[in-house]
């Protein structure tokens, strides 16, 4: 009988994936469907980087590139990094790569050896896990509590024996699934942390841009050259200017690892579409205001799906969210009254109430769901509408 490999025997999809997809079957049958579960703005990529992709095939851009990027490209990356978050970036020093996500995978494929593993602070993004795990690597969740805001509490990791065999720590600001910004502080406490132990810091960035209630972002390379050189920084438009479609992201990192990833991605996809990559050097230079409107259209949304939660405090509790576009809910009162899973519920809510949510359990964090509010206010109240209706029944 003919066998797959190994690594893929026990790969499941995205739960959120999944989720989307189901809600698409139920469109297709002619239901009214809302989905919560992307995590995808809703909003169109602004007109002049779609005018520079348009220009760039016209003018012949749709040949292979350096396997790192275009040289053009990557100083503009470096450029605008050094401005707006405070550290030194060389152009050797960035890789162009498919979407923050691959440059995620690249990093760790190059990073961690079978039998090694690497340090997450949970709830957490649904695909770190299996790209470790890809890796030959194992994880080691480090527990967030609701109590302290789903906020990094090194005092609490004390009493962890980290293994030797822990190569990294991946840490995610703005947070998905929580919706937390850490604050310099805190993150200045986990990255002595990390360092006094010797390991490797994947900073995942992609929601730098979108932040609440007066906060700044912090890049942890920005906190010295010892952090610097420990951290491999991922980012990309694809949230802060809605072009997840496009699959555009970067990485920067000291210059041997960036070379060690470039060799990995011309064995592999080769490079990022040149004409995406032509256009990314227009939303390199864009104005603030570009991207501003989208986040004050999702503050607006945090705001009213905020009002719509502190009405249902029987039956669940939540932590204030100051970044991305997420809400992390715990329904532990409710789930364990109806003695339901967070699994269950959700394929419940779709399924008859057809709103689509993602269960806790898939970042790490039973009885709880983690909502998008991605999408306009009109289908916030139509979802809020039917989930307090559900819960009340």
């Amino acid at each position: 009988m003919l066998k797959i490999a190994n690594r893929v025997k026990a790969l499941k999809s995205s739960s959120i994936m999944a989720i989307s997809a189901r809600a698409a079957e139920l469109k297709a049958e002619g239901h009214e469907v809302i989905s919560l579960a992307a995590g995808e703005p809703d909003f169109n990529t602004p007109d002049l980087i779609q005018a520079a992709a348009t220009k760039a095939m016209k003018d012949g851009i749709t040949k292979y590139t350096p396997a790192t990027g275009f040289q053009s490209l990557r100083e503009a990356i470096a450029k605008k990094i050094s401005l707006e978050n405070g550290f030194p970036v060389d152009p050797e020093e960035v890789l162009i790569t498919s979407g923050a996500k691959h440059g995620l995978y690249l990093a760790l494929q190059c990073l961690v050896d079978p039998g090694e593993a690497i340090l997450i602070p949970t709830p957490a993004w649904v695909s770190y896990s299996p790209m470790i795990e890809l890796a030959g690597a194992s994880v080691i969740p480090l527990p967030l509590y609701e109590e302290d805001g789903y906020r990094p509490n090194v005092e609490r990791w004390k009493g962890m024996a980290i293994p030797p065999n822990a190569k990294g720590i991946i840490i995610n600001s703005p947070n998905n699934p929580t919706g937390v910004v850490y604050s310099r502080e805190e993150l200045i406490k986990l990255t002595g942390w990390a360092l006094q132990r010797n390991l490797w810091i994947i900073s995942d960035e992609i929601y730098e841009k979108i932040i609440y209630d007066n906060l700044t972002h912090t890049s942890i390379s920005a906190l010295g050259p010892e952090a610097k050189k420990a951290t491999i920084t991922v980012s990309g438009f694809s949230k802060s200017y809605a072009m997840t479609g496009w699959r555009f992201g970067w990485v920067i990192a000291d210059r041997p690892f960036i070379a060690k990833m470039a060799s990995l991605q011309s064995q592999s996809n080769s490079h990022v579409t040149s004409f995406v990559q032509w256009a990314a050097i227009t939303a390199c230079t864009l104005p603030p205001e570009i991207g501003n409107f989208m986040v004050a259209e999702f503050d607006k949304r945090r705001r009213y799906c905020m009002e719509r939660l502190d009405k249902m405090g029987d039956y669940l509790s939540y932590t204030r969210p100051t970044g991305a576009f997420y809400i992390f809910i715990n329904l532990s009162k409710w789930l364990i009254k109806n003695r339901m899973t967070d699994l269950e519920f959700c394929k419940e809510l779709l399924n008859k109430e057809y709103v689509g949510v993602v269960p806790g359990s898939s970042f790490g964090k039973e009885h709880s769901i983690r909502i998008s509010y991605a999408t306009n206010i009109d289908n916030l109240k139509k979802a809020f509408d039917r989930i307090e209706a559900y819960l009340n029944r």
